[in-house]
Order: structure tokens, then sequence, then C-alpha cells
């Protein structure tokens, strides 16, 4: 697999959008953590994360980066907003 970052010669000067997992439960592994199917909770949680993050790259392309970043950094957690 190709990397974006490799096709852009390495660089990492440009805006991104990282999205985290957290980590695994107990001892469970990794790729059975990433590869598992999510739960009505996770769910509801990838929802709002993908309207943060639309909502993020609308800021970007009107305002900025640096506004993007402080609506993106300001955001409180799914479980803190129910």
């Amino acid at each position: 697999m190709k990397s974006v970052i490799n096709h852009l010669k390495g660089t990492r000067d440009f805006p991104r959008l990282r999205i985290g997992i957290g980590r695994p439960p107990g001892k469970m592994e990794a790729a059975t953590y990433v590869l598992r199917r999510f739960n009505k909770q996770e769910s509801e949680e990838l929802d709002f994360t993908f309207q943060t993050g639309m909502e993020a790259i609308r800021i970007l392309l009107l305002q900025g980066f640096d506004k993007s970043a402080t609506f993106v950094n300001s955001q409180k957690p799914v479980k803190q907003i129910q």
C-alpha cells in the first residue's frame, strides 16, 4: 500500500484530520479490536465524530487552519454531551 505522505515526498506540512480509536480493552489483540464491528455506542460516537470532522473541514476551507484546529480541540467528547 502506498502512503499519501510518501506521495508528497515525505512532507508532513499539510493539514490533516486524524481520528483515534483508543486502546484495546484488557489483553485483546489490536487487530481484533480494530477489525471488529462497532457496538451501538461506538456507532453513535462515530456519527458524532464524522459530523465534527466535516465541520472542521468546512471551517478549514472557509476560515483557515487556526480556526479549524481551535474548533476541533474545543469539542467535548460524546459522553459529556449526552
